[in-house]
């Protein structure tokens, strides 16, 4: 009920309400092929660089919408928390449940770009479901976090989306892992979003390449993400009333 509250929210009194799910990433492809695919000429692992930019922010999304909605959900939903008892970790959880939705929504439109740019199914769409959830689990770890900081610690509204920013032209979402030298592949693998993005086009695409190992790092790391996340929020949520 929370997160279907928090899509009527979003989209309520607007004109084309929902359509914007798939408009803003598609928006953002637009601008990235121009810049990046036709003046900049990066590479795209074989594939046309509309599908490879629009793929990647797909799942970004699911990941940037996860954290920065989870992230202030306790200070959106502060009266629910005075008034209310109920478990807390509802309200992150809710808030990335509701991108998860989006990200659903965008499906729609990447899986008939994948068709008109000549792709064909195979079975490597079966890893979308995987991808989706290690992706949401990586989310809410880190949106718990910053949730239990932001109820404390106010300057994180602004910190998270400067965060997101960084973070997204840290991962491969513009441009190949072709490009990036061997002596840097290493630390480029430790941001887990590298692996999960690597494997997503590899779903939706079934011709791009991915790297076992960074994949078993990512699935890691977003689990041990989330089991910290979730200690950091049951051992500070008490505090919550007081502060909020």
């Amino acid at each position: 009920m929370l997160s279907l509250r928090r899509i009527n929210v979003r989209y309520k009194q607007t004109v084309i309400g929902i359509v914007w799910v798939l408009l803003q990433p598609l928006m953002a492809m637009t601008i990235f092929s121009i810049i990046f695919g036709k003046l900049a000429k990066l590479p795209s692992d074989g594939i046309p660089y509309p599908l490879f930019a629009y793929s990647a922010l797909v799942i970004w999304g699911l990941f940037s919408e996860g954290i920065t909605r989870s992230g202030s959900s306790l200070l959106q939903d502060a009266q629910l928390i005075t008034k209310v008892y109920f478990p807390r970790l509802i309200i992150p959880l809710s808030a990335v449940a509701s991108a998860c939705i989006d990200f659903v929504i965008s499906l729609f439109l990447l899986l008939p770009l994948s068709y008109f740019y000549g792709l064909r199914p195979t079975w490597s769409l079966l890893l979308i479901p995987l991808v989706m959830l290690m992706t949401t689990i990586l989310a809410s770890g880190i949106g718990m976090i910053l949730g239990s900081l932001s109820v404390r610690y106010r300057d994180f509204q602004h910190i998270v989306p400067f965060l997101m920013q960084v973070w997204l032209y840290s991962s491969p979402v513009v441009f190949s892992m072709e490009i990036v030298p061997r002596s840097l592949l290493f630390w480029f693998y430790l941001n887990p979003m590298t692996g999960l993005i690597n494997l997503f086009r590899f779903a939706v695409t079934g011709e791009t390449s991915f790297n076992l190992n960074g994949i078993i790092w990512s699935m890691s790391v977003s689990c041990l993400i989330f089991l910290l996340g979730t200690i950091v929020f049951r051992s500070v949520e008490d505090s919550f009333a007081d502060f909020i």
